[in-house]
């Protein structure tokens, strides 16, 4: 089970890292895109979409680590009017419809992915399925951080944190 544990950590800890990577990638990108397009007077069209790419992967990469770290939207203030075991019940009823949510995403995803895979981005000719294959690949790699978490949540260390906020 340390084994899992630490695979699971590494995994957040891998794309939440190159999450932080493609936004900084992002960020030089629209820069060059606005010395290319007001310094030099013909913009660089292909790094305005390469930067939108960055941004799509980097935001279902960092789903993972949200997860992980408690930051996704939580229903504390509902959990805490309950009596302490049913609060457990309904963190698992969360887990549950989470993990059936990512599941749906990366169901959904890679059939978008697949429709998407004769398309191409007239700029970069490349197929418009690298973009949506951020979908299922970024649920996939949310999937560790939702069970962490969980895990924290039925070891009791989120409950007592949680409450006293």
């Amino acid at each position: 089970m340390k084994a899992l544990t630490s695979a699971g950590e590494a995994a957040v800890r891998l794309t939440h890292n190159a999450a932080a990577l493609l936004l900084a990638i992002a960020t030089l990108l629209v820069f060059v895109q606005v010395v290319t397009r007001f310094v030099l007077g013909d913009a660089a069209v292909w790094s305005e979409l390469v930067a939108r790419g960055a941004i799509i992967w980097s935001t279902f990469l960092v789903a993972g680590a949200a997860f992980r770290a408690g930051t996704m939207i939580p229903i504390d203030f509902i959990r805490s009017l309950l009596p302490a075991p049913i609060q457990l019940w309904v963190v698992r009823l969360v887990t549950l419809l989470t993990l059936i949510f990512l599941g749906v995403l990366v169901w959904y995803g890679i059939l978008m992915a697949g429709r998407a895979q004769s398309q191409r981005v007239a700029m970069l000719d490349v197929s418009m399925a690298v973009f949506y294959a951020a979908i299922p690949f970024g649920a996939l790699c949310a999937i560790p951080g939702v069970l962490l978490r969980h895990r924290d949540a039925e070891r009791g260390s989120l409950h007592d944190e949680e409450i006293h906020e």
